[in-house]
């Protein structure tokens, strides 16, 4: 029998049709205890990945878009179609390992205080892939820019694999895959939208963290392969510039 607690697994895509497919089979993949929906924004990919997800995966809700509306456009779209009472966000370059839905469901369903949960990442060859972040300040990133390690662990920007294997309550993983509560959602806000590619999750986590009661935290116990970076690297020399101007937006709107 299903689970009546329907999850919403939301997608946003460019131009990753071979990658794409790989994150939709990991999700039929949790097995037939789960209740959900895939919702797939496509963001004008030329690749053909719309069609093909389509054909390959008809009971997919696709929104196509006619041009890159970026990120966060995308997510708040798929949310605003979306049914369940819980919303998966999921990069397109990321595959579920075994019942990692089931997991980060069970969490959510057992912890209250929790409004949002991620599973570990782990690289393609098997390393694990550091996730969890706390949230940025001037020190942290020239600590870590400088490879300084010795001061207390409060300065540092990134949880160490320790953190990581240990799980328990975090500022701000990445939004590979996290599931989040609906009412936590309805509470934090949509994305902010006049972000620029980056930063729009720390935002987000940002805006839990002060606005509301919920919390965020990782289960060790859910595992999902991550191929960082698989759309962002195309942007070559500019994924620098795009980073700084996320960081400078998320300082201007939170600490100055």
């Amino acid at each position: 029998m299903k689970n009546s607690r329907k999850v919403s697994f939301i997608i946003p895509n460019w131009n990753h049709r071979e990658l794409l497919y790989e994150c939709i089979a990991s999700i039929y993949n949790t097995g037939d205890a789960l209740s959900h929906e895939i919702i797939v924004i496509d963001n004008a990919s030329v690749d053909g990945s719309s069609s093909y997800i389509k054909k390959t995966f008809p009971e997919v809700i696709c929104v196509q878009n006619d041009a890159n509306l970026g990120y966060a456009k995308a997510v708040n779209q798929g949310v605003a179609v979306a049914r369940g009472e819980f919303f998966c966000l999921m990069n397109n370059d990321v595959k579920l390992i075994g019942n990692a839905t089931e997991r980060l469901l069970s969490f959510l369903t057992v912890n209250p205080e929790a409004g949002a949960v991620a599973p570990l990442l782990y690289y393609p060859d098997g390393r694990l892939q550091i996730s969890c972040r706390r949230f940025p300040t001037v020190a942290s990133i020239l600590l870590e820019k400088l490879h300084i390690n010795k001061f207390g662990h409060y300065m540092k920007l990134k949880l160490t694999p320790e953190e990581h294997l240990s799980g328990g309550e975090v500022l701000q993983p990445m939004a590979s895959v996290l599931m989040v509560r609906k009412e936590c959602w309805e509470a934090v806000g949509p994305m902010d939208e006049s972000f620029p590619i980056f930063f729009n999750d720390v935002d987000w986590c940002r805006r839990l963290y002060k606005n509301t009661r919920y919390k965020i935290f990782l289960c060790p116990d859910a595992k999902a392969i991550h191929h960082e970076g698989a759309s962002v690297r195309r942007l070559g020399y500019k994924k620098n510039y795009e980073l700084c101007k996320g960081l400078l937006k998320f300082y201007r709107k939170h600490y100055l």
